[in-house]
């Protein structure tokens, strides 16, 4: 005989002496009749459990778990009801569980529990493509539970129904982004430790091969759904698109002929990436097209591929006539600035000739791009070139030039940009640009000067003083051109600085006169630390 009110724990820790039917008719009872949730989902629990340790039995609990499930309103009750249908590992529960999702219920934790109990019953074709659905799941949980059980295939299993499941007309744009991200996490985890894809090829061949057999499937996508501002997804579309290499390269470039720009647009990035230089014509051809993005994106993969044919083609789109060029494309003048520099980049041992000849057009935007171009390229041989840029009348020419100086860190320039300094007809912001410079320079090449005696120390000395007298002497100077002079001095200066610095202290701009006082502590300091070390 078996006692009544018993609560589900005890019957479950006295199971054997009640029999196991027993056990499994007054754990039933119990959800028949009680009325307090948690009592039910504890019954629900040990029902799940009885019928894993005694697997005979689990036919018996079946119905029960599936009615609890399909019908019970509960959310806790019918997230313990899927878990205990998971412990029965029947196949006949798959068509319950799977029911549940169907419905699209808004509950995470009863979606989860399901994938839970699924996972644990089946995990063949049917399930992978429910998991590979799930990627896109609106609960983070969810999406990362999908994910990593989906991760737990062999590789080349894995990546042949991702890539089918691309054929899927019913997956929006952000769904087959997610299903790329696991395509390209899953190959370069495979491929992680090497740098090329012999290993791949090697040890899953069926993944190339595949990769090849949907290759027109995944351009396709991709020039769909390109985000550049999604990195992971960036970086998996490149891991991929690699991957396949020449078989997908005269694919690409066909896509660049497309009148649909967004097809185009993409496609152009990807080239751009992928460093593919057989698409360059191509890629001339879109630098005039009649939609801006085409025309940015066509700049940038010039600058990726790094072929120093393109710097012609880009700096005549500088070269026009009209004077608002760089208030009216202002991004696009920044776009082929930096593909130019990029351009050079991958190509140090080429001379800059015809760069420099560019400097004898009348367009002062080239003169002033180059300019930049030449600083962020830091090469002392363009000391000179720069120097000659500072007779220009365009300020914008002659403060980019300035800018380079500093980035290069020449020493011989420095009498250049003091001399600035030091004219009344130079504007303030040139001013400023030039301190700047003058700092940049410093900092390059103080530490050179361990030798008090030697050429280089005397030029410095020379030039630091013409700096001190500059600021204890321009009381009326532009405070912004003050602090520039208040940061060299208080990064570099001695005792003689510090009467400089002393004659700012009582500056009418607050802002000097807190830096001056704070530039004062930096020398002291120093000088302290100086002397102690002696």
């Amino acid at each position: 005989m078996w006692e009544p009110n018993l609560h589900p724990d005890e019957i479950f820790q006295r199971r054997e002496e009640l029999g196991i039917k027993n056990s499994v008719k007054m754990l039933t009872e119990i959800l028949d009749s009680a009325k307090e949730n948690a009592k039910r989902v504890r019954a629900i629990k040990y029902l799940g459990l009885v019928s894993e340790e005694t697997p005979q039995i689990s036919k018996e609990c079946y119905d029960t778990l599936e009615n609890i499930l399909i019908s019970d309103e509960g959310i806790k009750i019918k997230c313990e009801a899927a878990k205990a249908l998971g412990k029965l590992k029947l196949e006949k529960a798959l068509k319950p569980l799977k029911w549940v999702i169907d419905q699209k219920p808004t509950e995470p934790t009863i979606i989860l529990a399901v994938l839970k109990a699924i996972n644990k019953i089946r995990f063949e074709e049917a399930e992978i493509r429910l998991f590979i659905e799930n990627l896109n799941a609106k609960y983070n949980d969810i999406k990362k539970y999908a994910r990593n059980q989906l991760l737990r295939l062999m590789p080349d299993v894995l990546i042949k129904y991702l890539l089918d499941s691309l054929n899927n007309d019913n997956y929006s744009n952000e769904h087959k982004s997610e299903i790329f991200k696991l395509i390209g996490y899953e190959l370069s985890s495979i491929n992680i430790s090497f740098e090329d894809v012999s290993y791949l090829k090697a040890k899953y061949p069926e993944v190339i091969t595949n990769l090849i057999e949907y290759k027109n499937i995944v351009l396709n996508e991709v020039t769909r759904v390109l985000k550049e501002e999604d990195s992971e997804f960036m970086n998996s579309i490149i891991a991929i698109l690699k991957l396949l290499g020449d078989d997908i390269k005269d694919d690409l470039i066909k896509l660049l002929l497309t009148d649909d720009f967004i097809v185009k647009k993409n496609a152009i990035i990807i080239s751009g990436k992928l460093r593919i230089k057989d698409a360059l014509d191509s890629l001339f051809n879109n630098l005039d097209s009649l939609y801006s993005e085409v025309t940015i994106a066509s700049i940038e993969a010039l600058g990726q591929i790094g072929d120093i044919s393109a710097v012609p083609q880009l700096l005549d789109i500088l070269n026009v006539d009209d004077v608002s060029f760089e208030y009216t494309d202002i991004d696009m003048k920044f776009q082929i600035i930096d593909a130019i520099k990029n351009i050079y980049l991958h190509n140090e041992e080429v001379s800059y000739d015809y760069l420099f000849t560019y400097l004898d057009k009348k367009n002062d935007t080239i003169k002033e791009s180059i300019a930049f171009i030449l600083g962020e390229l830091g090469k002392e041989e363009f000391n000179e070139p720069l120097i000659t840029l500072l007779n220009e009348r365009n300020l914008d020419i002659r403060k980019n030039a300035i800018i380079a100086l500093g980035k290069i860190g020449k020493i011989s320039s420095l009498n250049t940009l003091i001399s600035l300094l030091n004219s009344d007809s130079t504007y303030w912001l040139l001013k400023k640009v030039a301190a700047d410079a003058v700092y940049n320079i410093f900092q390059k090449n103080w530490y050179k000067l361990k030798d008090t005696e030697n050429a280089l120390w005397r030029e410095l000395n020379q030039d630091f003083a013409l700096l001190i007298e500059y600021l204890k002497s321009n009381n009326d100077e532009d405070f912004k051109v003050k602090l520039s002079m208040i940061k060299i001095l208080g990064a570099f200066g001695d005792k003689k600085a510090i009467n400089a610095l002393l004659s700012r202290v009582n500056d009418f701009h607050r802002t000097v006169r807190i830096h001056a006082s704070n530039a004062i502590k930096r020398i002291e300091v120093r000088l302290e630390l100086e002397e102690n070390v002696q």
